[in-house]
């Protein structure tokens, strides 16, 4: 059966239930009643990130076997080797769009069996199929270059004209660019509303998505969305207080921020309104995804400042780089990410860094595997920044590239990732199989190979989970 694939990063079945019982006349509540319910279990070891748990959920296999543990790494061979869904299907014949998945970029060269194809928000380059969304692809990549754990408002301009003048053609409706007016003239009137440009930017991809799907209708194809997930990490307490200890986050503060998540939890109910009625009239399957899901740091606390990152060209020169011997490559804040050649220096270069105290904690840095290195560091709420080398002397800030930053928001992370994530299999040709409170449970690893099982494809040895998720008989 034809098949669209909603991958709402994060969403935990906390959140899931917490709006479809609030919203009884939402999509979420449309689906819990109409789909088949599964919790999924996440099956990587160490550290789950998102750009590790949906490629195992994509490749049918853990960490352990597709060693995939960073943005923006070379996977040239593990797509030979252990390929993402998309390209077996496609292999096989099957008629494929891919719209931001993680970990998607280097896309095909044998574009023959593809109807659209936009790699993901960390993508190397701006390259897309068809070529007119390049031009969506340059903007979106410049301005997740000019945000970080602040949005920032200044706009790409030239990004923005050529994407802008190409952008009712490409699918933009012109109920998002009334939205997007709104948002513009809301940050005039109130600046905290510039946190939902991350939200904005997920109501353009989706509807440039959208019209590729209505255009092209493909056999199966995938679209990414975090912004739901970004909401979740900052301004969790505001729609679970009780995760917390009692005053905690003050009423001010919940107050000011109670509408983000709410915001963006609208976002995607209207997209999957859009998708629901699409599959119900074009007979398609409907799946909504997360590879993970979130919950409570029960520890965290208000963040007024953080030390961060604010100038990689002076942290390179620091370390002995000359221009022209690096290139900053896109990554999540804080973490800030530089390409350099691997030559017997380098080591030598960082072990700078490793006697280098900034108020009493370290500048942390990890070298990635045909990317480059990873720096970050972790140091809240501080007055000052006071930056000692390795002969005891103190040093300005600035010549490691760092800066004490206001938060917009006064908010780190509250939320952080859990092995628990959602499927939620919403088939219009079929009649609910469970009431409404029956969730069952999965391993991420069933996914991959029941895609492949639900197009008629065996899956290969390599792959271990159950491939009859998607074979319940209609009721």
């Amino acid at each position: 059966m034809k098949t669209i694939v909603y991958e709402l990063n994060e969403v935990p079945k906390k959140l899931f239930d917490f709006f479809a019982e609030a919203k009884p006349a939402s999509s979420f509540a449309r689906l819990k009643t109409h789909s088949n319910l599964f919790t999924t279990s996440a099956a990587d070891m160490g550290h789950l990130s998102p750009w590790v748990t949906w490629p195992t959920l994509h490749r049918g296999v853990s960490n352990v076997v597709h060693n995939i543990a960073d943005i923006g790494e070379d996977l040239s061979d593990r797509d030979r080797e252990l390929p993402p869904i998309w390209k077996m299907l496609a292999a096989q014949g099957i008629s494929v769009g891919v719209f931001g998945s993680l970990q998607s970029y280097n896309m095909d060269q044998d574009l023959e069996n593809y109807e659209f194809f936009v790699p993901d928000t960390f993508a190397a380059g701006p390259e897309c199929f068809p070529k007119d969304l390049s031009a969506f692809q340059k903007f979106n990549l410049s301005m997740v270059e000019k945000s970080g754990k602040n949005v920032n408002a200044r706009i790409a301009m030239s990004e923005a004209a050529e994407f802008l003048l190409r952008a009712p053609l490409l699918g933009l409706t012109g109920a998002t660019t009334l939205r997007l007016a709104g948002q513009v003239m809301s940050e005039r009137l109130n600046s905290d509303r510039l946190v939902r440009r991350r939200t904005s930017q997920a109501e353009i991809a989706f509807d440039f998505y959208f019209r590729q799907l209505e255009k092209t209708r493909p056999d199966i194809s995938f679209f990414f969305t975090n912004h739901v997930a970004s909401s979740l990490h900052r301004y969790w307490p505001t729609v679970f207080p009780k995760d917390y200890d009692e005053g905690k986050f003050d009423e001010t503060w919940l107050s000011r921020w109670s509408g983000e998540i709410p915001h963006a939890v609208r976002v995607a109910d209207v997209q999957l309104h859009r998708l629901m009625n699409f599959a119900n009239k074009n007979q398609y399957r409907l799946l909504v995804l997360s590879s993970m899901g979130q919950d409570a740091v029960e520890e965290a606390e208000p963040v007024h400042s953080q030390i961060l990152i604010t100038d990689l060209n002076a942290l390179m020169k620091y370390l002995g780089y000359d221009e022209g011997q690096w290139e900053p490559k896109l990554a999540m804040a804080p973490q800030v990410v530089a390409a350099v050649a691997t030559d017997a220096l380098l080591d030598e270069r960082l072990q700078k860094l490793d006697d280098l105290r900034v108020n009493g904690t370290t500048l942390n840095y990890k070298v990635l595997k045909n990317v480059g290195v990873q720096f970050d560091i972790f140091c809240d709420n501080q007055d000052t920044v006071e930056v000692i080398d390795a002969g005891g002397q103190r040093i300005e800030a600035s010549m490691v590239g760092l800066s004490n930053v206001p938060i917009q928001d006064k908010v780190s992370v509250t939320a952080y990732h859990t092995p628990e994530g959602i499927l939620i299999d919403y088939n219009p040709a079929k009649s609910p199989t469970k009431s409404d409170d029956e969730w069952g449970s999965v391993s991420v690893l069933d996914v991959a190979p029941s895609l492949l099982q639900s197009f008629g494809i065996e899956k290969p040895a390599h792959m271990i989970g159950d491939n009859k998720l998607f074979m319940q008989e209609s009721a």
